[in-house]
């Protein structure tokens, strides 16, 4: 096998991460930590007895690959320098802050022959790769994603830091593009929006409520899908997923419940989850995500596939996360004596609120 010689940029939390995973990922051989900040670079280095650089330009034309996990708002400058060297890349999410530089960087990644993967390592958590295969035709989503806070990150709103995982899942499942949203937010600790309520809705009708907050007392990470087939529940902290799938006669419409005699009724009642709807719970094995998205990346360079969630998929997510904080910016309170705007509820003078006619 064909090992890439790999360079982690970025010694942050993800990137020390990246690089403990990458010194076990065949295909791959850890160079360099690369990270202008000398304490981080130095300690992720000497936990994995390799060289550190302040700057991927002091070891140009020593690696074939890299990892970028440092801030968003160096994901294009690096990206786009390491695409015309001829590096192929994992980005960690989200790709860029605008689909402006997302769209350069597709471009370069095709006129250079680079593999171009982005980091939504929750494509790779197990409960939802199981899921995704039982999920027929998507109508309503939802889907929360909490934790406290971690002053990570803070470059970017919880948007693009953590509702992105979300808009990556659900574009994948619901395969239709959106066409309107609608969403609410606050700003806790700011400069951005710590929190969000958004609604999508798609082409083809389906429909998801999505929630994010990194200033929340209780992490989640769980979906709920209610598709053509039936139910799907999915916990990705804990990799448990459950789904129902409706009795056939009731899902074609040939059961009439009402009509049954009053001790099948009870059967029913008491039984319900074992019967007409019956509920099956399977807790997945544990696996290492990012390990699997790492060997995905691994896969694309030796066979010229395309990775699990390439550039242009990383992209529409952005697109989306976009709409979504506009959405954020654009909605508006009308309180008592004043109307305030966006996440910061910045007064809006001049517009006074609207009065109800009475009934």
């Amino acid at each position: 096998m064909l090992h890439r010689r790999l360079a982690v940029i970025g010694a942050g939390h993800l990137g020390k991460i990246h690089a403990r995973l990458a010194k076990q990922t065949a295909g791959l051989e850890l160079v360099a930590i690369v990270d202008p900040i000398a304490a981080a670079r130095e300690a992720s280095a000497a936990e994995n007895g390799v060289a550190a650089y302040a700057s991927h330009h002091e070891i140009a034309g020593q690696f074939d690959a890299a990892i970028i996990a440092t801030p968003t708002q160096y994901h294009y400058e690096v990206a786009a320098d390491l695409l015309a060297s001829g590096v192929d890349l994992l980005i960690e999410k989200p790709i860029t802050l605008s689909i402006e530089d997302a769209d350069r960087l597709l471009a370069l990644a095709k006129t250079y022959g680079r593999v171009l993967q982005v980091g939504h390592v929750e494509r790779f958590n197990p409960a939802f790769v199981a899921a995704s295969q039982l999920i027929d035709r998507p109508r309503y989503i939802e889907a929360s994603r909490t934790s406290g806070y971690s002053f990570r990150s803070v470059d970017i709103g919880v948007t693009l830091d953590l509702m992105i995982h979300d808009i990556d899942l659900v574009l994948s499942l619901a395969g239709s593009h959106v066409v309107e949203v609608d969403a609410i937010g606050a700003t806790i600790f700011g400069p951005h929006e710590d929190m969000v309520q958004a609604r999508l809705t798609f082409e083809n009708g389906c429909v998801a409520n999505l929630t994010a907050s990194r200033s929340s007392f209780a992490p989640r990470r769980e979906m709920k899908v209610f598709h053509a087939g039936g139910f799907v529940q999915i916990d990705m902290g804990s990799r448990k997923l459950q789904s129902i799938k409706p009795d056939a006669r009731l899902a074609a419409g040939d059961l009439d419940v009402h009509a049954l005699p009053q001790a099948e009724k009870d059967h029913i009642r008491q039984h319900l989850f074992e019967s007409l709807l019956p509920l099956e719970e399977v807790e997945l094995p544990a696996t290492n995500a990012i390990a699997d998205e790492q060997a995905d990346f691994v896969h694309a360079m030796q066979t010229g596939e395309k990775p699990r969630v390439d550039g242009a998929a990383g992209r529409e997510a952005v697109i989306v996360a976009n709409m979504v904080a506009k959405s954020v910016q654009r909605h508006v309170w009308h309180e008592a004596q004043r109307s305030v705007r966006g996440p910061q509820f910045t007064p809006m003078p001049g517009l006074a609120p609207q009065k109800r006619e009475a009934a």
